[in-house]
């Protein structure tokens, strides 16, 4: 008898002294909690975090030739267009040469100055050609850039002049806009970086009547001075 109650007491004592298990409800109510907050964490993100697009998209601002388009880091103007059939080029000599096309030169004059730092145009994200069906165009390499804009450094306070030269078809006139963001970041990406796009007017019969108005060639010697 007296053996039996020691025993007993002893296991009271060994399950007293282990730690008790928590309930199967609270368990289960503990994952409950979890697995909200993880879905509310994914929700929030999802409805408050910008998509890849809006992170990646430059801020545009668009005007018409003739106009000056005003960012917070640039203004530009295209003050007129041409287009030729041939036009100048120079060699490693630094000889002046003629270059011609099977398509169309266009040739925009533009002016532009910074806000801050001085920029020279890049040639990894030059100015864009833009068509009315989307496509896009790289200023030729057919011309040297030292007859060109980006020959020109921009300036805070000061405008500078020349020349962007587009090597396109007939078809990618009308309607053609240009894009111009120059790198104003040095080199780092940037997708606050603003960016100006200009209708060069050349919708409808204007369009038309540049073409046929080509020059056959033109010069382009002394207008990056």
């Amino acid at each position: 008898m007296a053996l039996a109650q020691a025993e007993s007491r002893t296991s009271r004592r060994a399950a007293a002294g282990r730690p008790r298990r928590r309930g199967l409800g609270r368990r289960l109510a503990a994952g409950v909690v979890g697995i909200l907050l993880a879905a509310a964490a994914v929700y929030a993100q999802q409805k408050f975090a910008m998509s890849f697009e809006q992170r990646t998209s430059f801020l545009t601002y668009k005007g018409r030739i003739g106009e000056t388009v005003a960012t917070n880091r640039f203004s530009v103007k295209v003050v007129s267009v041409s287009a030729a059939r041939a036009v100048d080029t120079k060699d490693f000599s630094n000889k002046v040469l003629k270059v011609g096309t099977s398509h169309l030169f266009l040739l925009l004059n533009v002016s532009a100055t910074t806000a801050r730092a001085p920029v020279r145009l890049s040639t990894l994200t030059p100015p864009m050609l833009l068509t009315d069906d989307g496509r896009l165009y790289r200023p030729t390499d057919k011309v040297s850039d030292t007859l060109t804009l980006f020959n020109k450094w921009l300036q805070p306070g000061f405008w500078s002049s020349g020349l962007l030269v587009y090597e396109v078809p007939k078809d990618a006139v009308p309607g053609a806009r240009l894009v111009f963001n120059p790198d104003t970041g040095g080199g780092l990406v940037d997708s606050l970086a603003p960016e100006a796009e200009i209708d060069l007017g050349l919708s409808g019969d204007a369009g038309s009547r540049l073409i046929s108005q080509a020059e056959d060639y033109h010069t382009l010697v002394g207008t990056s001075r």
